[in-house]
């Protein structure tokens, strides 16, 4: 295998979409992927009837459906029953609070403040400081990513009127500001709900 796989960062997560540990790749044998724990869980991995795993810091998207069958310290053996396709990605949505701005593409002066509710790497919903318009484009900053990037967003839906909730999509990403959020998602959720 060569040493690039070994460079990429996964996460472990249950199917309660919680991630419970972070990894690398040492080696893969058919359907048998050799990983090294880089986060401990305070659980036997092996417990867990299945298990995703997710490459963080990749362009290219790798997530397998499986379970892990041995586990000693921080080797761990996963066997991935099935891939997992790229769209679920883009859907797979996960808690996420931050608070930032947005600013108009239209005009650039105008900036709203805005809190997250949850994010994917399809797009985030937020409630916002002032009511919104579907259709709307702006560019929102997100902050837990490493280095902080700036994309555009665009309005989708109203969520809740009464709390200024709104979904967004993503428009246009790069495929490296994609890798960069799934990988900030993960290591909050990591951070944020404990290791399982």
């Amino acid at each position: 295998m060569p040493n690039t796989l070994q460079k990429v960062r996964f996460a472990i997560v249950n199917d309660e979409r919680h991630t419970i540990a972070t990894c690398v790749m040492l080696s893969q044998q058919g359907q048998n992927k050799q990983l090294k724990l880089l986060t401990y869980p305070n659980t036997d991995l092996t417990a867990f009837e299945h298990i995703n795993l997710f490459s963080l810091n990749s362009t290219q998207f790798m997530a397998w459906r499986g379970k892990i069958t041995r586990q000693r310290d921080e080797q761990v053996i996963f066997f991935a029953e099935e891939q997992i396709g790229e769209n679920f990605r883009r859907h797979l949505r996960m808690d996420m609070s931050f608070d930032t701005y947005i600013y108009s593409l239209k005009n650039p002066k105008i900036r709203y403040k805005v809190k997250s509710n949850d994010i994917s790497c399809g797009g985030v919903s937020i409630f916002s400081s002032t009511k919104l318009h579907l259709g709307e484009r702006f560019e929102i900053v997100i902050p837990s990513t490493e280095p902080p990037i700036i994309v555009p967003i665009e309005v989708l839906r109203v969520l809740s009127d009464s709390q200024n909730l709104y979904a967004c999509q993503f428009i246009d990403l790069l495929l490296q500001e994609e890798a960069l959020i799934q990988e900030s998602i993960f290591e909050y959720d990591l951070r944020t709900n404990g290791k399982r």
